[in-house]
């Protein structure tokens, strides 16, 4: 159980990292675009697209690994105040709604990569991307946040130390 643990927690740090590249791609991609424009007046023509869908494919493939390393937001005032062994059990309870609502986002992506694969939907811009290719980086992302709630929550039973390995946060 524990090595699938660390195998589904290298597959989500792998995924934060490509965030970051797509991070990199899509500053690259809108300096790309500023140069064209203000030197040699012509511009890409895909800039504004691709940005959105790197944007989109960056924060369904970081918030795994965000969660993974507990940097998410969550009000303390209630945590807080509770002790050790009640926050685990906190930590159980919101990592089963976190898997609850994560299992409802990868079922609606992927009804939207379906459809999208069924019926082959291009964007109305002047590239007509595949809108597979987006819709599919939206539920690998979705997937990958599934896959770390699932990870941290067989953690919060097995590690005494909670799932992020801390006694008290």
């Amino acid at each position: 159980m524990r090595t699938l643990i660390r195998v589904l927690e290298a597959l989500v740090t792998l995924a934060g990292w490509v965030a970051g590249a797509l991070l990199v791609a899509t500053a690259a991609l809108i300096f790309t675009e500023i140069g064209l424009r203000l030197l040699a007046g012509r511009s890409t023509l895909v800039a504004q697209e691709y940005s959105g869908y790197l944007l989109a494919a960056m924060i369904y493939g970081a918030a795994g690994y965000t969660l993974a390393k507990g940097e998410h937001i969550r009000v303390g005032l209630l945590y807080e105040r509770l002790s050790p062994r009640g926050r685990r059990w906190l930590d159980r309870v919101a990592l089963a709604l976190g898997l609850f609502f994560a299992s409802l986002l990868v079922l609606a992506f992927y009804s939207l990569f379906a459809d999208s694969l069924h019926y082959h939907t291009r964007s109305f811009t002047p590239a007509r991307t595949p809108m597979v290719y987006p819709h599919g980086g939206a539920l690998f992302g979705a997937v990958l946040l599934w896959v770390e709630f699932l990870a941290l929550l067989l953690k919060s039973f097995l590690d005494p130390r909670g799932p992020w390995g801390e006694a008290s946060r």
